[in-house]
């Protein structure tokens, strides 16, 4: 039996295994940071935040449907965990390409063991890396840029062994690789970072066993160029970037020369012709915009803004040459050599992560140094075996490593440097080792090959036991990275979902709530689209209020049906009357007019109910503007509600707002200072004592944090927790004012609980 097929069972069964260990860790639901935008975005077949990942709007979209599993958020973690382990299954293949080079002369179960156990080693050790696993069971884009450069890996591989037998088929394993990549485009540009191995390892193969007729040797060189050109054409566009756009025509004009004069014209226009066919997902972008589906962002219905969404304009500008930390222009100071270091550390960090997230101390750098020394062995051991392959996972590695941490320049991390960067401004809003996830597994695959090369050094002595015991180590990340990777079973697997519900559970009937950021946005926006909850409340992101398109869109946004037969007891007894007229009044060109100001003399706003004076020397953002005129146009008409996520600004109102939960609602008067209903307390709105405690009581989810309250919570999901305790702590402080100790104490430990804070208990 041929060995190709044999070892594409045993990756299929690899994949399958892998998946099971995915599926297992499997989020419930949906997840904080992108997680609720795309999948709302998948399901309204809406467009995501720049640059708008079309390829993975459309693949979950469809793979939803015909995946009908549980709730459509696990639907659509699971086709994270499929692709993740359908990369799994192509590292085998590129694992057992060395693997099988590696003893050559052993026989029987002796060279089963090496290659087979070897290529699964290395499989497993990359799949379940820690940042491989995270992102492997939400839905995030990253699993299938993956499953992409897996792809493109095999393809290679499999492009060298099909070349001498059958060039024409050959050829058309380059031109689906080309096809790929242009693919990837429309999903993350973290997979176009292949190309260069890619080259380099189709170009070794071309020097280290050139073919014997000449022609054939031109026309292959001409084929190499052209993969090298059109990656190259792709990156430019990718990026958005016209000098890029125009130096990769350049290269593949001159390498469609070469490929030309090689009797290659039809492989040039094929590959062009496929390049640009991958892209056409951005077509999706532009049409389905002009559409004005409820998720619209930066809005690409005309050329211009379509542009604006690829090169993601949006964004500040940020260099490789910049400090990361100072604003983009002539003021930047430069990108130092301390700031390269703590680059540095930081993904160190990220790589120390890898391998036992769940072990702290010397038990993780114990393992971390062991797979460490593996995968240098493994790599060595490579490189004497098969030089090409050796160069196309070398350069994947350092493409998607230290290639990243120079382009990308972060800010120091999340976690780090705090004493030299106290501002918070000045790191990472949170942890970005998903970006450099590809060099880990990389890292993982030479790992399992350093075992293999372990296991035939055993094998030849004889020692058959041995050597598959040293194999079974490659499950020592699936082991030691379970209880950190897994988002099924921990206090935090529902909270994203049970803080949506709550946020806009905070909101009246037909309300305006005003929101900051992606996790009190995002994870709305899925409760809305996708699970149905609370549509009729309007959620206006401050942070989107700052784009002309986002303000448009307010103005248009339609006001949905309150449902009172799904919404919570607490609200169903109002008098729901449905808003007539657009959320805010300003025209297209009023909106455009709209930049950053300071005022220097005072400005007095009439809002209807009053009248509000703002002092000289305030600086009103766009954000500022479009609340207020939402706010003249709501007040009196529609509930108008800050989440209590959304700082304490309120517009400059704050002396109008009453603190209810979660929300932060405003009044057309203050706040009667005679109300036995409200709880003041010097520094802070005051709270509206029965309707927070019927919200605390009767209506919030708190995920199983309450039974749980102890567990460690992720960075992200602790400062949620500790959000949605604040409105239990008030309503404590009102209840011991009042003097009901008893109350008092219980409410202090259910927000212990929550907050997985013990320190609350010593307030009782």
């Amino acid at each position: 039996m041929n060995a190709a097929p044999r070892a594409g069972r045993w990756g299929l069964a690899l994949a399958a295994v892998v998946l099971a260990g995915y599926a297992l860790t499997l989020a419930p639901t949906v997840t904080f940071w992108d997680a609720g935008e795309l999948i709302a975005a998948a399901r309204t077949l809406g467009i995501p935040h720049p640059p708008g990942t079309p390829l993975f709007v459309l693949l979950a979209h469809v793979w939803a449907l015909v995946a009908p599993l549980g709730e459509y958020a696990v639907r659509t973690n699971l086709l994270s965990a499929t692709a993740s382990a359908a990369a799994a299954g192509f590292w085998f293949l590129v694992a057992h390409d060395t693997t099988a080079r590696l003893a050559p002369d052993l026989e029987g179960a002796a060279g089963r063991v090496v290659r087979v156990g070897g290529a699964a080693a290395a499989a497993l050790a990359g799949g379940f890396t820690f940042t491989n696993w995270q992102n492997s069971n939400e839905t995030e884009v990253y699993s299938v840029a993956t499953l992409t450069i897996a792809a493109v890996a095999w393809l290679s591989l499999r492009w060298r062994r099909e070349r001498a037998a059958e060039p024409e088929r050959a050829a058309r394993l380059l031109l689906l690789i080309v096809y790929l990549l242009g693919l990837s485009v429309g999903n993350h540009l973290l997979a176009l970072l292949a190309g260069p191995a890619v080259v380099v390892f189709l170009a070794s193969v071309l020097r280290a066993d050139p073919a014997a007729d000449p022609s054939r040797r031109r026309a292959e060189w001409g084929q190499v160029a052209i993969v090298a050109g059109a990656w190259a054409l792709l990156v430019g566009t990718g990026l958005g970037n016209a000098t890029l756009f125009w130096l990769g025509g350049a290269g593949f004009a001159l390498a469609a020369v070469a490929a030309v004069q090689g009797g290659e014209a039809r492989f040039t226009l094929s590959a062009l012709l496929l390049a640009a066919v991958g892209m056409t997902t951005y077509a999706f972008l532009f049409l389905r915009s002009a559409q004005h589906p409820v998720i619209n962002e930066a809005a690409p219905a005309t050329w211009d803004a379509l542009v604006d969404v690829i090169r993601r304009a949006q964004y500040p500008v940020r260099t490789p040459l910049d400090d990361p930390t100072v604003p983009h222009g002539p003021g930047n100071p430069g990108r130092s050599l301390s700031m390269v270091w703590l680059q540095l550390q930081n993904y160190l960090l990220y790589f120390d992560w890898q391998w036992a997230r769940g072990l702290e101390g010397l038990g993780r750098l114990g393992v971390t140094l062991m797979f460490a020394s593996l995968g240098l062995r493994g790599l060595s051991a490579q490189r004497a075996a098969d030089r090409p392959a050796f160069r196309l996972l070398f350069l994947l590695f350092l493409a998607t490593g230290l290639g990243l941490v120079a382009y990308m320049n972060f800010k120091p991390g999340f976690s780090l440097a705090h004493d030299l960067y106290p501002n918070a401004d000045d790191h990472e809003v949170r942890e970005r080792d998903y970006f450099f996830v590809a060099s880990f597994v990389v890292w993982g695959v030479w790992a399992g090959i350093g075992l293999a090369d372990l296991a035939r050094t055993a094998a030849r002595r004889g020692r058959a036991a041995l050597a598959a015991a040293v194999l079974a180590l490659a499950v020592a990340p699936a082991a030691l990275n379970a209880s950190a990777a897994t988002r099924r079973q921990t206090p935090d697997a529902r909270l994203a979902a049970d803080f949506a519900w709550d946020l806009l559970n905070s909101v009246p009937p037909y309300g305006v709530l005003f929101t900051y950021g992606d996790n009190d946005t995002f994870p709305l926006w899925w409760a809305q689209e996708v699970a149905g909850v609370r549509r009729d409340v309007t959620v206006v992101c401050l942070a989107l209020a700052n784009t002309q398109w986002y303000a448009r869109q307010l103005r248009e946004y339609p006001v949905r049906s309150f449902d009172a037969t799904t919404a919570p007891a607490v609200w169903r007894g109002e008098a729901a009357v449905a808003p007539a007229g657009p959320l805010h009044g300003m025209t297209d060109e009023e909106i455009a007019a709209i930049g950053a100001q300071r005022i220097d003399r005072p400005l007095t706003v009439d809002f209807g109910a009053f009248r509000h004076t703002y002092p000289p020397g305030r600086v009103f953002y766009p954000s500022d503007v479009v609340a207020i005129r939402i706010v003249q146009q709501s007040l009196g008409r529609r509930p108008v509600v800050w989440a209590i996520t959304a700082g304490r600004e309120h517009a400059g109102l704050g002396t109008y707002v009453v603190q209810q939960g979660l929300g932060f609602r405003l009044g057309t008067t203050p706040p009667d200072s005679t109300s036995p209903a409200l709880h003041r307390n010097p520094g802070r709105p005051p709270l509206d004592v029965p309707l927070t405690a019927r919200l605390v009581r009767e209506t919030y989810r708190y995920a199983d944090l309450p039974a749980r309250g102890d567990a460690r919570l992720d960075p992200t999901s602790e400062g949620i927790a500790r959000t949605l305790a604040l409105p239990v702590i008030r309503l404590a402080e009102a209840r011991a004012a009042a003097g009901d100790g008893v109350g008092s104490r219980e409410l202090l430990e259910l927000a212990a609980r929550i907050a997985a804070a013990p320190e609350l208990r010593a307030l009782r």
